[in-house]
């Protein structure tokens, strides 16, 4: 399907949606936050310690009803999802594949009431993202995962898995608010797809993951599981090691890779492991400090549907792997802890792969606002969800 020049650009059509909230649930639970737009809370050097302590507390979630079209196309796939307070403007990137209508992001907004609850999703504008011929994807060629701004800038930095089956490697790139191609980064070689040897990304198991420090200068991207060199598939008995990628915002260097540990797939009681339909994988990343990230692990199987963790982790004290084709499965990882647990709160995330920060509710607090991809009606719910973040 080719999207036309009407669809290319942003639009200002507007489409105001009152959700239902979900009752308040509350989780405590320490983790930190900074990144653009929020203050920094610096990097203690060790997990959970210091004045990095911060509490995470669920408020309320939003769900914006399958199939609601927007400017002729259903919004869905909402897969990544970042927030500029200046602006106080958000925009969501879904991951359809040139297949409902153009590749594309969404400008929105996402007001806070006087009791600092989710309430509305305002949908202001989209834009098709262009492939580096200035034109609109190919169906298939692109599966955009995660977005960010860029700060000090008017542009955007938004990645693609690629798809591993047929050789098309993932990337990161930035892109004009009006969707126009910037440029790409360019990728060690161990993240190309190939077949023999297998070797770079595993199918579906790309750049599902993206952020950018506070200060602007570093990008950093996760794969979703190992590469196929670095180790077996996931499954029930086994993590799987992710790449975590550092690169210069400004050259494109290549400022390090570590590896970061997946818990393994999480199945209901009784519940037979299913390589096709259980996975765990690092939904989404998002900076702390210069050093520090929250991640989302998002897993899901047949039975047991969705679930999702928060965990703070960092590069300190992680071997930096950079250079390596092949991890021996000895490196120092990063060390990770457990801050937010959304079955512990007893809500249920529905598939969540973007996380951003929020903006302050009117008592001072600080917010984390996350996304769940509703998979265009295959499984899930368009859902934003809003937690709070104190000391």
């Amino acid at each position: 399907m080719q999207a036309t020049d009407q669809v290319m650009r942003s639009t200002r059509n507007r489409v105001r949606l009152v959700g239902t909230a979900a009752v308040s649930a509350a989780l405590v639970l320490c983790t930190a936050p900074s990144a653009s737009a929020v203050p920094d809370f610096g990097s203690t050097g060790s997990i959970g310690s210091g004045n990095g302590h911060m509490e995470l507390t669920y408020v309320n979630s939003l769900t914006v009803p399958t199939g609601t079209p927007f400017d002729g196309f259903p919004i869905g796939g909402l897969s990544g999802i970042d927030y500029d307070a200046q602006r106080d403007e958000y925009v969501a990137i879904s991951d359809n594949r040139g297949e409902q209508g153009p590749v594309r992001y969404y400008s929105l907004r996402l007001p806070l009431d006087q009791a600092g609850r989710l309430t509305t999703a305002d949908f202001t504008a989209q834009a098709a993202l262009l492939d580096t011929n200035q034109a609109p994807f190919a169906p298939k060629t692109a599966d955009t995962e995660s977005i960010r701004f860029l700060p000090g800038s008017n542009t955007l930095l938004y990645t693609s898995e690629g798809s591993a089956r047929i050789g098309l490697p993932g990337f990161v790139r930035e892109t004009a608010r009006d969707g126009g191609f910037v440029r790409d980064y360019a990728l060690p070689e161990a993240y190309a797809p190939k077949a023999a040897p297998p070797s770079g990304f595993r199918d579906n198991l790309g750049f599902e993951a993206m952020t950018v420090d506070r200060a602007g200068t570093t990008v950093t991207a996760a794969s979703e599981n190992a590469l196929a060199q670095d180790g077996p598939a996931i499954s029930d008995r086994v993590g799987s090691s992710s790449r975590v990628l550092r690169l210069d915002r400004a050259t494109g260097a290549d400022l390090g890779e570590f590896v970061y540990e997946v818990d393994p797939v999480r199945l209901a009681p009784g519940e037979a492991f299913n390589p096709v339909s259980s996975v765990n994988g690092i939904g989404e990343i998002l900076a702390i400090s210069d050093s520090d990230y929250l991640t989302v692990e998002r897993n899901v199987s047949a039975a047991g549907g969705f679930s999702v963790k928060l965990y703070r982790t960092s590069i300190h004290g992680a071997e930096n792997v950079a250079g390596k084709a092949v991890l021996s499965g000895t490196e120092r990882k990063m060390r990770k802890e457990l801050v937010f647990d959304f079955a512990a709160a007893g809500v249920n995330p529905e598939c969540v792969e973007g996380i951003t920060w929020g903006p302050t509710r009117p008592d001072g607090t600080r917010t984390l606002v996350l996304v769940a991809d509703d998979n265009f009606g295959i499984a899930g719910k368009t859902t934003f969800h809003l937690l709070t973040v104190g000391r």
